[in-house]
């Protein structure tokens, strides 16, 4: 079967027709393919204000002209649409509508007269509307927009003074880059320090829309393969980061600048300084009132502790004034007592033969230093009768005598006594006697390894405190110690310290009863001063206890050494239980372990 086909005309020419992306779909793939907010992209939709009159179109068509295919990223497509003063503000509708108007007055085919264009400078502007019209293109050419003034301002004086004149209108300019919308601006030279403190928090950390994908030297779409268009997305990905940076590091500087020029951070400065300086005076006046305070508090606690200080010590001398009145008036009375008993004595011829008075009268004597005012006042009112006087004074004497005659032989025992037993320790050991081993263990004690001169030092100290008046030499008690550290001295050891407290005590009563039998003051006479105390003579034998040393340390520096003649006895009344003779000898203790102690440092 054969089939004819007849041919009846020709084929239509083809075209070629722009099928530009359009909806919601294509909206929301824009939005997240260039990570942009709803919000950052709603000025960029189809639902844009158009704000483009024709009358505003301005139609350059010598420039159309001019254009060149070739070179179609170098043209200023705002300029090849007419509209080359709205540029990024333009919207989707206006380049629309500039585009419709331009097609109708270039076209090659349907235009008339000297609007009409070739076939190359209609593509030029065809181009322009395919790129403006688009978020990503539109937002690709914004970015590096060659009219846009990238100008840092400088910190110049002249900048300073007109801060918000040239610093507000780079701010401004560029906000555009925003991604956020509502970007705070440069205010006003009042503006609170809260307000300008939030403008330069959001600039510090401004986040900007600004690509360079319009700057890429390699098109993608010219690869041949995979991996070429690999290659070529890694070097524009690496080039597009380059400028990213730059533009950071551009908008940093605008800040640093405009930071730098603001004079509302002077003044804010100025006025923090100020606070800060206020806040110091008066820290510092507050201080000084409370200083003057506490010295006014410690002057009048100084003048009220000295007026009691002077009225204690106007006391005390009052009432030592009065005490020695009282001696005196004693000592008067007992003065009279024994010159009236020496008269009746003597008017009755001391009792006794012309052979023997010197004798009587040296009795006499001793028996009116030792008698008490009581005893002589009841011996001299029997005065009055010679007989009973005769006998009274006779008993009394004779007792007297009797009782210095029984403490003599005791004494004399005593002494006897002691010099044997000092004389067979001196026979059954060597140089050093049990005593002085006692002061050599404390001496020892008392200076440790390390003391300056320490074996000569010992050796003074037992010199100096040793009762049997012996010799000691440094080599001596080295040898002693020694010996006393080996095992030889244990035995010696034990027996100096049972016998340390038996000899303390037999060597202060050998004092005692050695100064009574040289004729010293006897316990009656003791008894006529107010100065003894048997309750004060009985804690001379004992140890000092922690209250009176507090005692004792606080009169000391109570009463320093320009106190006068008086300070130890005020020291004594201030202690209470102890007599001014114990005071002395435990404040010249005191200062001879503070001399030790200072010696082993």
């Amino acid at each position: 079967m054969t089939v004819s086909i007849d041919v009846t005309g020709s084929l239509a020419t083809p075209t070629t027709a722009f099928v530009f992306p359009f909806g919601n779909a294509f909206y929301n793939l824009q939005c997240l393919r260039y990570d942009l907010t709803k919000e950052a992209a709603a000025g960029e939709s189809d639902e844009e204000t158009e704000h483009l009159t024709e009358d505003q179109i301005k139609l350059d068509i010598k420039y159309i002209k001019s254009l060149d295919v070739k070179g179609w990223k170098d043209q200023d497509h705002y300029r090849v649409l007419g509209i080359p003063d709205m540029r990024i503000k333009a919207s989707t509708k206006d380049i629309k509508k500039a585009y419709k108007y331009l097609i109708l007055k270039c076209h090659p085919d349907k235009s008339k007269g000297n609007t009409k264009v070739n076939e190359e400078a209609f593509t030029c502007i065809q181009k322009a509307y395919e790129l403006l019209y688009t978020v990503e293109g539109k937002r690709a050419y914004d970015s590096v927009d060659p009219m846009f003034d990238n100008e840092v301002p400088n910190v110049t004086e002249h900048n300073k003074q007109n801060f918000h004149e040239i610093f507000g209108s780079a701010i401004s300019r560029n906000s555009q880059w925003s991604v956020i919308k509502n970007v705070p601006q440069i205010g006003t030279p009042d503006d609170p320090i809260d307000k300008v403190n939030n403008f330069y928090n959001f600039w510090y950390d401004f986040n900007s829309w600004r690509e360079y994908s319009y700057l890429d030297e390699e098109e993608r779409e010219k690869a041949e393969c995979k991996d070429e268009r690999r290659y070529i997305d890694k070097l524009n990905k690496a080039e597009r980061l380059k400028h990213k940076k730059e533009e950071v590091a551009r908008i940093r500087q605008l800040v640093d600048n405009c930071y730098a020029c603001d004079p509302r951070i002077k003044r804010f400065d100025e006025e923090r300084k100020k606070r800060k300086a206020e806040l110091k005076l008066a820290k510092q006046e507050a201080y000084r009132k409370e200083q003057e305070a506490a010295k006014l508090q410690k002057e009048e606690e100084l003048r009220i502790q000295k007026e009691e200080d002077e009225k204690r010590a106007q006391e005390a001398k009052e009432k030592a004034e009065q005490e020695k009145k009282e001696r005196q008036k004693q000592n008067k009375l007992l003065k009279a007592e024994r010159k009236k008993l020496r008269e009746n004595v003597k008017s009755c011829n001391y009792f006794c033969t012309d052979d023997n008075i010197v004798k009587a009268m040296e009795n006499l004597e001793l028996l009116v230093l030792n008698l008490s005012l009581d005893d002589m006042k009841d011996l001299n009112n029997k005065s009055k009768s010679k007989d009973g006087f005769s006998d009274t004074y006779g008993n009394v004497l004779n007792s007297y005598l009797s009782e210095q005659e029984n403490k003599t032989k005791e004494n004399l025992v005593k002494a006897k006594q002691s010099q044997e037993v000092h004389k067979e320790q001196s026979q059954n050991s060597d140089k050093f006697a049990t005593a002085d081993i006692a002061l050599l263990v404390k001496a020892v004690k008392m200076f440790p390894p390390g003391t300056i001169n320490r074996w000569t030092t010992i050796s003074d100290y037992l010199n100096l405190h040793s009762t049997l008046c012996k010799v000691y030499e440094s080599k001596d008690i080295i040898q002693k110690v020694k010996q006393l550290q080996s095992k030889e001295g244990d035995e010696l050891r034990n027996r100096v310290n049972q016998q340390a407290y038996e000899n303390f005590e037999k060597s202060q009563k050998q004092r005692i009863d050695e100064v009574n039998a040289c004729g010293g003051l006897s316990a009656r006479d003791k008894m006529n001063t107010d100065l003894y105390d048997p309750t004060k003579d009985k804690k001379k034998k004992e140890a000092w206890t922690t209250d009176e040393q507090k005692l004792l340390e606080e009169a000391l520096k109570k009463y320093p050494q320009s106190a006068g003649p008086e300070r130890w006895d005020n020291i004594a009344e201030h202690v209470g239980t102890r007599t001014k003779k114990e005071c002395m000898r435990r404040y010249k203790e005191l200062v001879e372990l503070i001399k030790a102690k200072k010696a082993k440092q």
